[in-house]
């Protein structure tokens, strides 16, 4: 079995359990979710997040004035990370398995704005 220490440090015990990874960015913190393969009715968890922040960095933008920015940077970690998923994961999908997947997604998303706009419903509710 090849080795994965990154995720291994990350926790990660059975890495063979993963079936897809995503890389998000949020207010200058990189947000990795992996999904696990399950069988229906497993009581350990689908999905886990973790959260990485980013550095940040002082460059020059315009030497001639001194003029400098901040710029937030992806850990180094992180990339080894994904790196390790990706050789794990191996993302060559068909079509029809990520057409699958961007369904889901796109599910959870609904029933997640869906949730967030009832409870807002429910503040305003409590206000008037």
């Amino acid at each position: 079995m090849a080795s994965y220490p990154a995720l291994t440090e990350m926790g990660i015990t059975n890495p063979q359990d993963i079936e897809r990874y995503s890389l998000q960015t949020n207010n200058n913190v990189d947000v990795l979710r992996i999904v696990y393969k399950r069988k229906k009715g497993e009581l350990l968890h689908s999905s886990k997040k973790f959260r990485f922040g980013r550095a940040q960095k002082m460059v020059v933008t315009d030497a001639g004035q001194n003029k400098t920015a901040v710029v937030h940077e992806i850990s180094p970690f992180v990339i080894k990370v994904t790196d390790e998923l990706r050789s794990l994961v191996k993302t060559k999908l068909s079509r029809e398995e990520q057409m699958t997947i961007v369904k889901v997604e796109l599910q959870r998303l609904e029933e997640e704005t869906n949730t967030r706009i009832a409870y807002i419903q429910s503040l305003v509710a409590k206000c008037e």
